[in-house]
């Protein structure tokens, strides 16, 4: 019996022929190589999921959100045999997938908005939608990370830079992440339980010394001239004429650098600061540049002997091959090249490993990001194929999941059964898990507003507005030179020394006032007040000077963070305002005049990507587990007191129950109870109540009536089956 005959018996034997095929090439190939670690390990795989169960797994998987009523129906009830593959196709190409794989790589790349630079972090987010929404495949979106340099104005990417002040700890963060290599430990010594040494540490941190990422605005002297030295001729002399050719050099380049600073003295330059002070605050944080050749150097308490304390360290690759710099290339291009070279050991293979996890459940290879030089995937041949369809696949991410979500052993139940700690699993299908925060979040907005999709990439409009009026700003200061800049401070001495004149006199009677004994709190407020238009009026009058008056107004205004994704005050619809009966309007217009909204606590309007990243403390998100985005992947599936009373008694409930809901506008087509507790059953389960619910159920409609609906939604809402991915 040949081969493919021999795979093919196995599959029907294992069970595999009661499903539809696969139908890509690589999802069958994935799918053999299970079957054949099932036959060796004496396992069978789990039998296949139902429409229902599986329709409800692929949005949630796929689109981070429960499918709405519509979208269950229209699946389960199609009978193309195609549905499967063309619904994967559908949600991986929908803004959907764009707002739940952005959730997932900012808790892997910790982005987080509640930082320092917070201007440049909200372009970090914005840039990484664009990547994801793109395609833009990994290894070039790894490239354009690392090698990203500039303002944020040129690219939200510098985030990446900015995301962590110390050079040494954001290499840690960078290998763990792309390499799924934890070598943290070995910044301060030798790792105790890997190879990694301390030296290899300062290596490797070598090739990103010199991002700097201390954004000092603008420099007001005049570029020194930069020399030209004639090579050839230098060649061509003996000793004595070279040392008076650079002689000669030397006096010259003192003359064109005293030239070059003519006319801008230190307290020329002070005024000139002192006029911009405030609208170059938005420009701390919001730059990363490269300067080639700077390298690290050895702490003052190293203490190995192959080198002392403050000696300059090179760069050196930690495995694979060296990363060798090509003409042209800075230091840190050929990082990025080695890095994300599908040669690189660990490049390709973490990433892989990474979206098998996210469609599974569990990696190949646990954790995903401690490998070490003895780490075994639980299936060595499935994983090394998996790394070669990575690359087939030209690091399309969106493609290779497609082959994941249409393997036939994805298509199959989930194991109920938590896998012991040290033993392997052999993925008889995918395994159950419970909804992250994001997705719990999601799929609340969908029973609240329904699909609101389309809505998770509309860009910030004034966000890039204001990043274009710094990024001209900077070109005109650029363009206009130390000398104009001064001219214009000069011009405006007048009024700024008028100014402080008044100042000085407020000062004093202030002064004068505080000997006599009296209460000069309004006075000191005053002071404050006047010290602080003043002030804004110098400002105002060089930024015009500058720019000119409208230019000058755009940037003043300056950008309010996240000011453009709040949600829009709610207005009632007249078409849901008319679904409703008398009673439920009148509730619904009376909470909605108290409120201004269904609720005043928590907006069910976008979805987790267009809130705050992370969210708050104490907000929804965050009590379901949302990272704090401190650590990689550092949110928390775990179950607790406060979140089974936030869906009990909090807000959530409260929205669900407004008769304007997606949910209850469901509800209301319902002819009777029974068919409204059905109904519900497909909003928040995605499938009907089976034999044994049903009789339960009549038995609850029979006692409760009418308010049977209200005590099955609670209980639904707060149960597993609701908050778990089946």
């Amino acid at each position: 019996m040949n081969a493919s005959r021999l795979t093919s018996v196995l599959v029907l034997s294992l069970g595999l022929g009661c499903l539809t095929a696969a139908p890509l090439p690589e999802s069958q190939k994935i799918d053999e190589l299970l079957a054949k670690d099932w036959e060796k390990h004496g396992l069978k795989p789990n039998p296949p999921a139902s429409d229902d169960v599986l329709v409800r797994r692929l949005y949630l998987d796929i689109a981070g959100r429960i499918p709405t009523v519509g979208e269950v129906q229209s699946y389960v009830k199609s009978s193309d045999p195609q549905k499967r593959a063309k619904l994967i196709d559908t949600l991986l190409a929908s803004d959907g997938h764009t707002s739940h794989m952005f959730n997932y790589w900012a808790d892997v790349l910790r982005l987080s908005d509640n930082v320092k630079g917070r201007l440049t972090a909200e372009a970090y987010e914005e840039w990484l939608k664009k990547q994801i929404k793109n395609n833009t495949p990994y290894d070039q979106m790894v490239r354009n990370l690392l090698t990203t340099d500039g303002g944020v104005w040129d690219s939200g990417s510098i985030g990446f830079w900015q995301r962590d002040e110390n050079k040494l700890d954001h290499l840690a963060y960078t290998v763990q992440v792309f390499l799924g290599t934890s070598i943290v430990c070995a910044q301060c010594h030798n790792h105790p339980f890997d190879k990694w040494t301390q030296m290899d540490y300062y290596h490797m941190a070598a090739f990103t010394w010199g991002m700097d990422t201390k954004s000092r605005g603008f420099e007001l002297k005049k570029e020194k001239p930069k020399q030209q030295l004639d090579k050839a001729l230098l060649a061509s002399m003996d000793p004595k004429e070279r040392r008076a050719y650079m002689k000669k050099m030397q006096e010259e380049q003192k003359v064109a650098s005293k030239a070059a600073t003519e006319g801008v003295s230190k307290e020329d330059m002070q005024k000139v600061k002192q006029a911009m002070q405030d609208v170059m605050k938005p420009l701390r944080y919001t730059s990363a540049n490269w300067e080639e050749g700077k390298m690290p150097t050895l702490p003052h308490d190293y203490q190995y002997s192959d080198a002392k304390p403050g000696d300059k360290v090179t760069t050196k690759a930690m495995f694979g091959h060296e990363a060798v710099k090509k003409e042209g290339q800075t230091t840190l291009q050929s990082f990025a090249d080695w890095m994300t070279d599908p040669q690189n050991p660990r490049f390709t293979t973490v990433v892989a490993n990474r979206m098998w996890k996210k469609a599974f459940g569990v990696g190949l290879i646990e954790p995903v990001d401690e490998m070490t030089d003895s780490t075994v995937a639980s299936n060595p041949a499935l994983m090394d194929y998996l790394s070669q369809l990575m690359i087939e696949k030209k690091y399309s991410l969106k493609s290779f999941l497609r082959v994941l979500y249409n393997t036939d052993a994805y298509q199959r139940a989930a194991t109920t059964s938590e896998v012991p700690l040290g033993e392997t699993y052999h993925f008889t299908g995918p395994v159950l898990r419970r909804m992250s925060a994001e997705q719990i979040w999601d799929s609340l907005v969908t029973l609240s507003k329904g699909n609101v999709d389309d809505a998770v990439d509309e860009e910030n409009v004034r966000l890039n507005q204001y990043l274009d009026d710094l990024g001209m700003f900077l070109g005109t200061i650029k363009a206009k030179g130390a000398e104009a800049l001064v001219q214009i401070a000069r011009d405006n001495a007048g009024k700024l020394a008028e100014n402080q004149k008044k100042l000085d006199e407020m000062k004093a009677q202030l002064d004068a006032a505080k000997e006599k004994g009296a209460d000069v709190k309004e006075q000191s407020k005053q002071l404050a007040r006047e010290a602080q238009q003043l002030r804004k009026s110098t400002e105002r009058d060089f930024l015009v000077a500058l720019l000119g008056e409208e230019r000058a107004a755009e940037l003043r205004r300056g950008y309010s963070a996240k000011q453009e994704t709040k949600a829009k005050p709610a207005r009632p619809d007249p078409k849901v305002l008319a679904s409703m009966t008398k009673e439920q309007r009148r509730e619904f217009l009376k909470q909605f005049k108290q409120t201004g909204s269904v609720n005043k606590d928590v907006s069910l309007a976008t979805r987790a990507s267009e809130q705050p990243s992370p969210a708050r403390p104490g907000t929804f998100l965050r009590t379901f587990g949302q990272s704090d985005r401190e650590l990689i992947q550092n949110a928390s599936d775990d179950a607790s007191v406060p979140q089974a009373l936030t869906m009990l008694n909090g807000p959530v409930a409260d929205i669900l129950g407004s008769p304007a809901s997606q949910l209850n506008q469901e509800l209301a087509k319902a002819p009777g109870t029974p068919a409204k507790i059905e109904t519900l059953y497909v909003a928040l389960l995605g499938r009907k109540p089976n034999t044994n619910e049903k009789s339960v159920l009549d038995a609850v409609v029979k006692e409760r009536g009418d308010k049977a609906v209200e005590d099955v939604t609670h209980a639904l809402i707060t149960g597993s089956q609701f908050l778990f991915v089946q």
